[in-house]
């Protein structure tokens, strides 16, 4: 089994069909997830955020013979199975093409992907700058793995598989990439000196959880069908907005940590309102003011 695993991180042929295929079997893998898997589950982060990316982007880096085909290829997959993902969602999306709103961020992901794996292939070296190199991409995972950490206690078990995959796949990378025993000590060692201080500087606070059922009612809003989180954002702290409903009444749990400031935006069949919540200690409780 472990033969077959460090096949595919250096011996797999993967030629320029493969390369191809492979883009467009993972769009339309992803924009399935997309469509069918809730949001919260650990699934449905491919379609969300880029870390499940970092597998197949390191698989393609390493079976390729030269950093200039590992940049083309690398850069190809991605230009294929972005877009991809979401021009199969358009027929089935209320958004309708306005989906392709969400690409400018993943192309510029893409686009970074060029330099980042010429510079990526010379993990195949198991040199000492080998190890620098690869711990970039495991710190980034590692990192990613704590904030769904953070999410799992306040929701769980939302994000677990993401949790077991950040921090999981990195002992693979390490030993299936590099054979010398000083570059996989180099870049585990730089891996957990960076993880556990970032660990400890982004602690985010003590959590709290407040319910409110007059959300609607006490800003004069009037429902047009029904209501749904159509956004949410923060100043650095981890919480949510959820929306429960019973018989047709809407109550509203939301979460948070420490006093960062939150914003969520509450959308039905014709309008957005907009909405932020803080804690505050003064009055020791959740403030929400629509904005």
């Amino acid at each position: 089994m472990w033969k077959r695993i460090k096949k595919l991180f250096g011996s797999f042929n993967l030629t320029w069909p493969k390369t191809v295929i492979f883009a467009v079997i993972m769009g339309i893998y992803t924009a399935l997830v997309a469509m069918l898997v809730p949001d919260g589950n650990s699934f449905h982060d491919i379609a969300v955020t880029f870390e499940w990316w970092v597998l197949p982007a390191i698989f393609i880096i390493v079976n390729c013979k030269k950093p200039l085909e590992a940049a083309v290829k690398t850069f190809v997959f991605f230009l294929i199975s972005q877009p991809l993902i979401y021009l199969i969602q358009v027929p089935f999306s209320y958004m309708g093409w306005g989906l392709f709103g969400y690409y400018p961020h993943w192309f510029a992901i893409t686009l970074a992907t060029f330099p980042g794996a010429f510079l990526g292939w010379f993990i195949k070296k198991d040199k000492w700058y080998s190890a620098v190199i690869l711990s970039v991409m495991t710190i980034l995972l590692t990192i990613t793995g704590i904030g769904y950490i953070y999410q799992f206690f306040e929701t769980p078990p939302n994000h677990l598989i993401s949790i077991i995959y950040c921090f999981g796949i990195i002992p693979v990378f390490i030993l299936a990439i590099f054979k010398k025993k000083s570059t996989r000590l180099i870049c585990t060692a730089i891996t957990l000196i960076i993880t556990v201080t970032f660990a400890i500087i982004s602690y985010p606070g003590t959590p709290y959880e407040t319910y409110r059922n007059t959300l609607i009612e006490s800003n004069n809003i009037t429902l047009v069908g029904k209501p749904y989180i159509s956004s949410w954002s923060s100043t650095g702290g981890k919480g949510n907005v959820y929306i429960i409903e019973n018989d047709g009444n809407y109550t509203f749990k939301i979460t948070g940590t420490g006093t960062k400031k939150y914003y969520f935006d509450l959308s039905d069949d014709e309008n957005v309102y907009h909405f932020e919540y803080y804690f505050d200690k003064n009055q020791n409780t959740v403030i929400v003011n629509r904005i």
